[in-house]
């Protein structure tokens, strides 16, 4: 009984407290902004609303069992610019420095929470399920685009062609998934387990490899789209030599993390949080740098070389258990920052342009899906509540999605448009009910903590 009344108190603190941050907030915007130094301050004060709105948002809805993240990303909708303006489209693309500094951070984590020895033991479960998901969601999206593309209004005048070519980026597109995401849940639920152990595995893994399957993809689509018949090998070597190298410095930087956490160990959250950031901005500036000066396009992945070093501090060093403790201690407002601010850039315009077209395809990748995470687990032979709920641990997609897409954008001017557009809806669908459907999975299963 006390505990109950306990959450009662606890319940309506939060509700007067947003209640009153609202109505502050609302205060503020209405007075008139002056100068340039007064437009920033408002930026940053925005910024600060949401993430407080967002927290307590989490609070309360966690009371009905909604994962924390769901709670951030819809405080972030409802204060984007598509829905109450609170954040403007300005606003929104000047915090965009935001984003790299947090998916450096849970990059990290990622790559801290791959085990070697957990990998040897599931190494096969990942591997079955990465190609069953692949095959069966990359068929049945294609086969849904290039026979049913045609009905809905948005693709109705692309030739079949482009049409053909429209469905083997989409199909590449819907494997991607959120690893950012299923590490938040799975830190949120402080889930362990085999069936957490494969989900991460297969989640983290699939980012590296769609890489590599998208430039196939595109290579494949140039051949359909202007009938070259020429395939591109230098593409695929110098993408090769690219993720070596991005591999290599992580691990290489993971030996320096090792060292400072053994010689200096205090501050080491931030100093982690500046670590990945930093990581981003020097492989974004060396990029550059060798283009302008030596015209060599090298482009190393941040995200993978952050994967790369927590992966190094984990399993080959001894401050692997240090090294995740103190990311989780900086864990919760890099998550507030990152999914608060990926509610207010979901493009719910694209949505409502294309809604019909988007919604058939979350449910098709959905039955991909399950088809290939049911055949996966009947091979292995896993337990058959995990072998039924496995698919609910997928449908999140997030950043890497939307990154193809703008790369097939700029490269395939003629259908780039409609690919990203359609993208951008569908993630809008899963990056909400994603996060839902995966805390569910871990509690049905029996590896979430229970609290």
């Amino acid at each position: 009984m006390s505990e109950l009344y306990q959450n009662r108190r606890e319940l309506m603190s939060y509700l007067l407290g947003l209640f009153l941050l609202i109505a502050f907030a609302l205060w503020i915007k209405s007075i008139d902004i002056g100068s340039s130094w007064q437009g920033a301050g408002l930026v940053n004060f925005s910024l600060g609303f949401v993430l407080l709105a967002a927290y307590m948002s989490a609070q309360i809805l966690r009371i009905a069992k909604i994962p924390m993240i769901s709670a951030y990303i819809f405080t972030g909708i409802v204060a984007g610019p598509y829905v109450s303006g609170f954040l403007t489209f300005s606003m929104v693309g000047q915090l965009r420095l935001i984003d790299d500094l947090a998916l450096s951070f849970i990059a990290l984590m990622a790559g801290g929470e791959l085990h070697l020895r957990s990998l040897r033991k599931r190494g096969f479960a990942i591997g079955l399920n990465i190609f069953m998901i692949t095959l069966a969601v990359f068929g049945l999206v294609f086969a849904f685009v290039v026979f049913m593309g045609g009905q809905f209004s948005l693709m109705k005048y692309l030739s079949s062609a482009q049409i053909m070519a429209l469905g083997i980026l989409l199909g590449v597109v819907a494997v991607a998934r959120s690893p950012s995401s299923a590490i938040a849940i799975i830190s949120e639920c402080r889930a362990s387990g085999p069936f957490t152990e494969t989900v991460l595995g297969v989640t983290i893994v699939m980012d590296v490899l769609i890489i590599i399957f998208f430039t196939l993809a595109l290579t494949v689509t140039r051949i359909i789209l202007t009938d070259s018949g020429i395939v591109n090998q230098q593409a695929f070597i110098i993408l090769f030599v690219e993720l070596a190298t991005s591999l290599l410095i992580g691990a290489v930087i993971g030996k320096g993390i090792s060292f400072y956490i053994d010689r200096a160990g205090y501050d080491l959250p931030l100093f982690l949080l500046l670590t990945g950031f930093g990581i981003t901005k020097a492989s974004l500036w060396l990029g550059h740098f060798m283009e302008d000066r030596f015209d060599i396009y090298l482009h190393l992945e941040p995200l993978l070389i952050c994967m790369s070093a927590g992966f190094t501090v984990q399993n080959f060093s001894k401050k692997g258990s240090e090294f995740m403790e103190n990311l989780d201690r900086g864990a919760l407002p890099v998550y507030v920052l990152f999914f608060s601010l990926a509610g207010a850039s979901l493009n719910l315009e694209a949505l409502r342009v294309c809604w019909p077209l988007a919604l058939s395809l979350v449910g098709v990748r959905a039955v991909g899906i399950f088809i290939g995470t049911w055949l996966a687990g009947t091979i292995t032979k896993d337990p058959p509540i995990n072998n039924r709920t496995a698919w609910m641990a997928y449908l999140t997609q997030a950043g890497v999605a939307i990154g193809l897409a703008q790369l097939a954008q700029r490269q395939l001017p003629e259908i780039g448009t409609y690919l990203s557009t359609v993208v951008l809806a569908v993630i809008s669908v899963n990056q909400i009910v994603g996060p839902i459907t995966f805390k569910t999975a871990l509690h049905k299963v029996g590896e979430a903590e229970k609290r």
